[in-house]
């Protein structure tokens, strides 16, 4: 069941963003959700304060020019998701995107910002991979950022840390999955790159180990056992997977492997050093990706 009731996805009339349209479409109408569009565009008269004569000219030709945008936005909504005007909230603004994007979203109580991960070429002025990129980073909701989907989803997999704040990644995951009827796996890598010594420790409340073949298989095994002891507690019915290596590069190759169509992360983790990787994991994830990736926040339910 999805719990977003209020969707919030970004266009800038690109494919990447029709992608995403069509996804923050589909999902409003599965869920009987409300739908709002935003769209920023970029405002001219902030970038003429050395010539005020360009200023004037834009300051008179400004208003004409939202209303066309404005217009031609709603055509595109239309044309995509056959809606009609009453049937979404068209909400456009000049100035920053991502700034505006977060502002718009928050005002409006958006419980899921959907963004496309590629936007319009630079001479257009608006490049949505980066302002995915700052939303990703800054919203205070969840956000999905969405590459062509496939036509059903069948593999959804959720990222874990063992930590408290990870577990909404979880619950979402197992939410897209139940939404999906798809596979769900629950991952979680052994990241021994920074500190083959520390990690077990620090993962498992004990004392530091080797990395031999079999104290390994043990973590590997023990790692095994949390995942379906975590499962098991959130009533969450999925495939425990245990890998190795960076977890980011590590979460992404076994999206691959598996052919999942999405990837649900948090951007929270432990405290601390953990605290800051999980936030460099989520990053990783978002921009190597090559499914839709759901960032969720650690207040996220």
């Amino acid at each position: 069941m999805d719990n977003f009731r209020k969707m919030f996805v970004a266009i800038d009339f690109s494919p990447a963003s029709d992608d995403a349209l069509r996804e923050a479409d589909l999902r409003a109408k599965l869920a009987g959700a409300q739908l709002a569009v935003c769209h920023v565009v970029p405002n001219e008269l902030r970038n003429n304060l050395l010539f005020p004569q360009n200023t004037r000219d834009a300051a008179l030709q400004f208003p004409l020019e939202m209303k066309k945008i404005g217009e031609a936005a709603v055509s595109r909504v239309q044309e995509i998701t056959g809606r009609t005007e009453a049937e979404f909230v068209l909400l456009l603004d000049d100035g920053t995107p991502d700034a505006v994007i977060l502002d718009r979203a928050e005002e409006w109580k958006a419980d899921l910002i959907v963004v496309g991960s590629h936007g319009q070429t630079a001479g257009a002025g608006i490049l949505l991979g980066s302002v995915s990129d700052s939303v990703v980073r800054h919203a205070h909701s969840p956000v999905l950022v969405v590459r062509q989907a496939r036509k059903a989803v069948k593999q959804v997999v959720a990222a874990t840390d063992f930590s408290d704040p990870s577990m909404p990644a979880l619950r979402a995951g197992a939410n897209e999955a139940t939404r999906t009827q798809a596979k769900l796996l629950v991952v979680h890598s052994l990241d021994l790159a920074w500190s083959p010594m520390s990690y077990p420790s620090m993962a498992f409340g004990g004392t530091p180990i080797d990395s031999s073949p079999e104290e390994m298989s043990k973590l590997s095994a023990s790692a095994t056992e949390q995942l379906e002891q975590a499962m098991k507690r959130l009533s969450i019915q999925g495939e425990a997977v245990v890998t190795r290596g960076s977890a980011g590069v590590a979460i992404i190759n076994v999206a691959e492997e598996r052919g999942a169509d999405l990837i649900v992360v948090g951007t929270v983790g432990r405290t601390g050093l953990r605290r800051a990787l999980l936030g460099s994991v989520a990053e990783t994830v978002v921009k190597n990706a090559s499914c839709s990736v759901l960032v969720v926040r650690q207040h996220a339910v």
